[in-house]
């Protein structure tokens, strides 16, 4: 066991060498996040920033002077689609974004944040458009990451920030004081699968390198070819280990890219090897190996070890079944989101509204009531659309329900 000087030490530089992000959804009401993380709202600071083109610094839009010239904000040529990205310096449970335009007075060229995005690491947290500019404006943003993008939807235009503030709570991680131990992975692709060779293979518990005994995750000779995992749970990786397949075809993992969110873990370039460990002192979610040769690789299996965020507790809801649904006579009344949906995200939204009753449909609508099942139970196999948001979550059908109680 370490030492736990070592571990915060640890834990210190996980954070610190954080440059892109990962982001997970918490579905339920901020101040419940809040109070399960064990802190309250605060501003969380940058690291470090970048855009898509400088005509002034992208820093000027994190040093806290809040001045509206264009010589004191961050401003982009006028391009297409310009974009800013800053870093925070520790991940967090991010639960508000403010911007601040520059002054009206100054603006020479179309204005880039009248078609916006606003991302927390992978996931949207606002998508803005309007004829008209704003000077100052806060969006809504109730997801983990350590990583702020906006990006501007124009084809020409220059974006211009004179202040990028966020606010929320940093995340704590599990067992930091104990040694790394293994992660789990939710899922999985590649570029292309040779026979029996499918990526979850890689991801099954056994390090066989004999893909005739045991079946590793094998791809067809291409260009390039890549396999990728993403983790059960944004994690502060520490190491990664890769075993080959032995029986034959091994030279395919000669050179190739190892990520974490886009994040070099290794650049190997070297001699065939059985199991090879490499280090990956990231946070992240999303595991990529793409080879550099148009030859097939084969991973018999791949071992993460690091330190699993600590999530609140899950949602309270319980499922009711598969349920009949009509365009003209709505079995929940009230619609209440249409985007990026899973069961968690339906049951806060309908939660916060009161709704006693929740159903997801479609993989991506969230319906809420105060009765259901005006039309009928049908068998679950109806309902087997998978969720926009949660691959492994059904979301209902095409004129089907999910439904839930909100306990």
């Amino acid at each position: 066991m370490s030492q736990p000087w070592v571990s915060h030490l640890l834990l210190t530089v996980l954070l610190l060498l954080c440059r892109y992000a990962s982001a997970v959804k918490l579905h339920k009401p901020r101040s419940e996040v809040l109070s399960l993380l064990g802190e309250q709202e605060g501003r969380l600071y940058f690291g470090n920033c970048e855009q898509s083109s400088e005509q002034s610094p992208c820093v000027f839009a994190i040093d806290e002077s809040y001045n509206q010239e264009p010589t004191q904000c961050a401003v982009t040529s006028l391009e297409g689609k310009p974009w800013w990205m800053g870093v925070l310096e520790t991940p967090a449970y991010i639960t508000k974004i403010t911007l601040l335009n520059i002054d009206q007075l100054y603006r020479s060229h179309p204005d880039a944040l009248r078609a916006v995005t606003i991302m927390a690491g992978d996931d949207v947290c606002f998508r803005y458009e309007s004829d008209e500019s704003f000077v100052k404006r806060s969006f809504p943003c109730d997801t983990v990451a350590d990583q702020i993008v906006i990006r501007s939807r124009m084809d020409s235009a220059a974006l211009t920030l004179c202040d990028v503030t966020v606010y929320g709570a940093p995340i704590r991680f599990r067992g930091v004081v104990d040694d790394a131990g293994p992660l789990r992975v939710q899922s999985c692709q590649q570029s292309s699968v040779s026979g029996n060779g499918y990526c979850e293979n890689a991801f099954d518990g056994d390090a066989n390198s004999n893909h005739n005994a045991r079946p590793c995750a094998v791809t067809i000779d291409e260009a390039t070819p890549w396999m990728s995992a993403r983790l059960e749970i944004p994690s502060l990786v520490t190491e990664i280990k890769i075993f080959n397949r032995a029986d034959c075809c091994g030279d395919g993992l000669n050179q190739f890219l190892l990520t974490l969110d886009n994040r070099v873990c290794a650049d190997y370039e070297g001699a065939t090897f059985e199991s090879k460990s490499f280090s990956c002192l990231y946070f992240g979610s999303r595991l990529r190996i793409k080879s550099k040769k148009n030859r097939a690789i084969s991973v018999c299996e791949m071992q993460v070890l690091g330190y699993p965020m600590e999530l609140p507790r899950d949602a309270k809801f319980k499922a009711l079944g598969c349920y009949k649904d009509n365009h003209k006579d709505r079995d929940l009344g009230q619609l209440t989101s249409s985007i990026l949906m899973s069961h968690e995200k339906c049951y806060s939204i309908c939660k916060r509204l009161g709704l006693k009753y929740f159903g997801v449909q479609g993989g991506a609508h969230c319906w809420g009531g105060s009765t259901y099942g005006k039309h009928g139970k049908v068998d679950e196999k109806k309902c087997s659309i998978p969720c926009e948001d949660n691959e492994k979550q059904r979301c209902g059908g095409s004129i089907f329900n999910n439904i839930f109680e909100v306990l």
